[in-house]
């Protein structure tokens, strides 16, 4: 149901003239979530219990290069990253309050004056939004698109893992929609191990 959008990474370049500062180096790439297969759900995800992983303009580059949003790391400037941020605290708190029409109005932000054409994919015949440039707002189009298809598709199915110390949010997926943990590996196998110990903790003091 939910394709990702164009897959080929956007050719670098920008429109900002401010040279792009580099990453947080006391953060590790690898910090960033990669848990959901949409690129909307990543970017609410890069917060996680309030650590900011975007802390600099040169984070959220790596961000876009990590999302396969661009080819190497694009000029952000201090300007884009504030827009970013702003866009994703109500991304995040429209998809989990289900709400379509603040879905769409955080993304305009990033869509509002944002040039380009659309094409139709031939496989899927789905429309597809291609951006005439190479601005950060450029190359956040595909985040913005997906977060439209979810507010559209499955909004109501937006939840937040269930996990202790974990508040990434996913789409639950699931038939009977019961999904708890972002995914069985961060968090899943962990609470059922920690239920486990503890059945069997009590078990022990009981015998």
């Amino acid at each position: 149901m939910f394709s990702g959008e164009n897959d080929t990474p956007t050719p670098r370049g920008s429109s900002n003239d401010e040279a792009p500062r580099l990453p947080d180096p006391g953060r590790r790439m690898t910090d960033f979530v990669w848990a959901t297969g949409h690129p909307s759900l990543d970017f609410c995800n890069t917060a996680p219990c309030g650590r900011e992983l975007l802390s600099h303009a040169g984070d959220l580059g790596e961000w876009m290069t990590m999302a396969r949003l661009a080819v190497s790391r694009p000029m952000v400037a201090d300007a884009d990253l504030a827009i970013a941020r702003r866009v994703r605290a109500g991304l995040r708190q429209a998809f989990l309050a289900g709400d379509r029409d603040a879905v769409v109005k955080a993304v305009s932000e990033w869509l509002n004056g944002t040039q380009g054409c659309l094409m139709v994919e031939r496989e899927t015949l789905e429309l597809q939004f291609i951006p005439d440039g190479t601005s950060p707002c450029c190359l956040m189009v595909p985040v913005a698109l997906d977060a439209i298809r979810i507010a559209r598709e499955a909004v109501d199915r937006v939840r937040e893992c269930a996990g202790e110390s974990c508040d990434v949010v996913y789409l639950d997926t699931s038939r009977n929609r019961s999904r708890r943990w972002c995914s069985m590996e961060r968090c899943g196998a962990r609470a059922k191990a920690s239920a486990y110990y503890q059945r069997h903790r009590g078990e022990h003091y009981m015998s």
